[in-house]
C-alpha cells in the first residue's frame, strides 16, 4: 500500500467483502446455468444419436426379414452352414 493512502476502515472492508460475496454468488449461478445448458444439449445429441442407431437397426432387421421371406431355402442353408462352422470352431482344441 502506498504511504499516502490510508488503511481502509473495517466498515469499508466489510462492504467490499459483501460485494465480493454477491459477485461470487452471481458467478456460481452463471456457471450452474451454463452447465445445465450444456448438459441438456449433450443429452439431446445423445438421444438423437441413439434414435438414429435404433432406426438403422430396425431397417437392417426389416431387410433381413425381407431377404429370408424372398429366399427361405437360401437363408436356411446359410444359417445351417454358419451353425456348422461355429460348432466346428468351438469344438476344436
Amino acid at each position: 500500500m502506498p504511504k499516502d493512502q490510508a488503511a481502509p476502515s473495517s466498515d469499508e472492508i466489510i462492504a467490499q467483502m459483501d460485494v465480493l460475496r454477491s459477485d461470487i454468488a452471481e458467478l456460481s449461478k452463471s456457471v450452474s446455468h451454463l452447465a445445465k445448458d450444456r448438459a441438456g444439449k449433450a443429452r439431446d445429441a445423445a438421444r438423437d444419436q441413439a434414435q438414429t442407431v435404433a432406426d438403422g437397426a430396425a431397417q437392417m432387421s426389416r431387410q433381413a426379414e425381407d431377404a429370408v421371406r424372398a429366399q427361405p431355402l437360401a437363408a436356411t442353408a446359410i444359417a445351417a452352414g454358419l451353425g456348422f462352422a461355429l460348432g466346428y470352431l468351438s469344438n476344436r482344441r
